[in-house]
Order: C-alpha cells, then structure tokens, then sequence
C-alpha cells in the first residue's frame, strides 16, 4: 500500500520536476511548478512594448529645445535621468555621458513608472516625461512643441518632455526598432490560434501602427502599470486564460494579476527583489512557445499517469485479503508488491518523456 501511494505521489510530481530540469537546460527558470498545468490552456497572450517587441537600443533621434540649445536641454534631461531604471531615461544618460557633457547634480530623484522622472538639478524642480502625465500637473507645453509631439508620434517615435517646474522647455525624441523575432513570434502565436493583446503606456497615435505592423489583435494605449491590470482582469472576466509577458516593473501589476506570469530577461524587474515571483523567467519571449510545447507534453504525461495510477489500485483489495488464512483470491504480498512495482516503473518511463 506504501508503494502504491508513493506511486501515485511520483506520478503527479515526476513530470514537473523533470520538465523544471529540461526547461533549465534552456535558459528557462521556473518557479512555480503547477503553473505548467496552465499553459496550455491560455488564450491570450498580453505583452508590453519594450523589449518584447523591440530590440531594445533607444537612441536619441531629435532634440527640439524651446528656449535653449539642444545640448543644454539634454544636459539638464540627462542629469535629471541619471539614476532613471526607465529604457528611456538610461539612453538619454548615455547619449549625454558618450559626448562627454559635464552633467549637474541632482538631489531628490523619484521614478513614477510609465510616466516619467522627477528630480531637483541646481535646486530647480525638472521633470522629464510623458505629457499627458506632465498636463495632469498642470504643464505649459506650448502649441509649437504639442504639433511636434503628434509629428514624431505618427513616425513610431517615443517623446518625453523635458520641464522646468510647470513649463514645457522642449523635446527629446527617441526611437527603438521593432524586432524581427517578435514578429516571428507573434505569427507563431496565431498559427497556434492565440489572442494578441498589447498593454502599452504609449499614446494611441503610436499604438495604432504597432498594432498595424505586427498584426495584433487587441491593442490598449495610455495605460498606467495598474491599467495594464485591470485590461489583464477585463479579459480574464470574459473567461479567457491570460498569459501576460514583461520586462520592466511597470509590468509587475499586469504580472500579479495573470493566470500565467512570464518575465523576460534585460528588463528592470530582477527576480531576486521580488517578493512574489512570476511563474517563469524567460531568456527571451521566444522561449514562451518552448514552454507550451513542453507543457503539451507535461499535460499528456499527467494523464497518463493518473490512470496508471488508479489502475494500480486494483492490487489492494486482494493484497488485504491475503492476510486472511484462507483467503477467496490466493494473492501474496510478494505479487502485490512486485505489481506495484511494475505501474511505478512505467509511470517513471513515462515521466521520463519530459527529460
């Protein structure tokens, strides 16, 4: 009876183990066994921007000062930016640093994901961000600067706004190609009949043509990390399974609230500062179609084992009975034990499919 529920234990834990072996093999961590159990099942697979669907080298492609000259307007961004995790903010810092300008001090730094930086440089309150997140406090971005804003938005371009105190100083412009894998990936995603669902800070202008280059299905703009969640909640309310990918810690809502969390590599989110971690860390997004293949094969291996397991019952009721001293059915403990063996033996040969 020992052996039998042993095996029944082994058949159940077996596959997972293994398959939490195979995956690690592949740069896959898992965290979260059960998870795979899931993965399968997923019908939407939600994403941010950044580096799932980029390459992720922003560089600087315009400066627009509206007072100033644009080496001072990226002198005073890149000092407010400097302690910046935002993809945004570190390439402003090296643009500034590779042409050796000499940056001012900064004190009183303070990061709000998905919207921007906020500093004091030289005791003058700069902000550096998106703009509507800089109107909500009461910003002066003039005509001439908002016409600029709409221009590079169409091109695909991201803009931050650089301010000081409550007046919109100019414009930087930054652009991140769009990667080759991640519309591999995408078409990959449909082929296995899987909703596209793109969670993005960015302003519709610049979403709109996203959506349009690499076909995704639904496209959500202007979002704040917790309206990554509730778009996360709103399609899990419809009954879907939702698998949300992310980088950065802005995706950590959309993260929390997934049927399935999966965290790519290079991003501001490291795995050991978090307290609840996703279910997956992947070296790449790619790597989330290993995962379901794998997972398939985790699903087949579990069923299998599960009826092996309840047929393996079988031997308990005449093992029991062969205690009496003439029993109905002459069946020893030494043929129990070695049928036990037997279903354990093949559920192990079956798990092994994961290795």
């Amino acid at each position: 009876m020992l052996i039998a529920l042993f095996n029944a234990v082994l058949a159940k834990r077996l596959p997972l183990y293994l398959a939490g072996r195979r995956l690690s093999k592949l740069g896959v961590t898992l965290h979260k066994p059960d998870a795979l159990k899931l993965v399968p099942d997923v019908e939407v697979v939600a994403m941010s921007y950044n580096r799932i669907l980029t390459c992720n080298e922003y560089r600087i492609t315009d400066i627009v000062p509206d007072y100033a000259s644009q080496n001072a307007l990226l002198t005073v961004a890149a000092s407010a930016e400097r302690d910046a995790e935002n993809p945004l903010g570190r390439a402003i810092y090296a643009t500034a640093i590779s042409r050796a300008f000499r940056l001012r001090k900064s004190t009183d730094f303070k990061e709000l994901p998905g919207r921007g930086v906020e500093a004091q440089v030289d005791g003058r309150l700069i902000r550096v961000g998106d703009s509507r997140w800089l109107e909500t406090l009461g910003t002066d971005i003039n005509t001439r600067l908002r016409t600029k804003i709409d221009q590079f938005l169409v091109k695909g371009k991201t803009v931050v706004v650089v301010c000081t105190g409550r007046v919109a100083r100019g414009l930087i412009a930054l652009k991140d190609d769009f990667s080759d894998d991640a519309k591999n990936f995408l078409a990959e995603l449909k082929i296995n009949k899987m909703e596209t669902l793109l969670l993005t800070a960015v302003p519709k202008k610049m979403a709109n043509r996203i959506g349009k280059e690499f076909l995704i299905d639904h496209v959500r703009t202007n979002l704040t990390p917790e309206g990554k969640a509730r778009e996360v909640q709103i399609f899990r309310a419809k009954g879907k399974v939702v698998a949300v990918i992310g980088s950065d810690v802005q995706d950590l809502p959309a993260l929390s609230n997934a049927d399935v969390s999966f965290m790519t590599a290079g991003g501001s989110l490291k795995s050991a500062e978090l307290e609840v971690k996703p279910d997956f860390e992947l070296p790449k997004p790619e790597s989330f179609l290993t995962v379901r293949a794998l997972a398939s094969k985790v699903i087949d291996a579990l069923k299998l084992n599960g009826r092996l397991a309840a047929a393996q019952l079988v031997l308990i009721p005449p093992a029991l009975l062969s205690i009496l001293e003439s029993p109905p059915i002459p069946f020893g403990h030494a043929a129990a034990l070695a049928g036990a063996i037997i279903f354990g033996a093949i559920i192990a040969a079956n798990s092994l499919r994961m290795k």
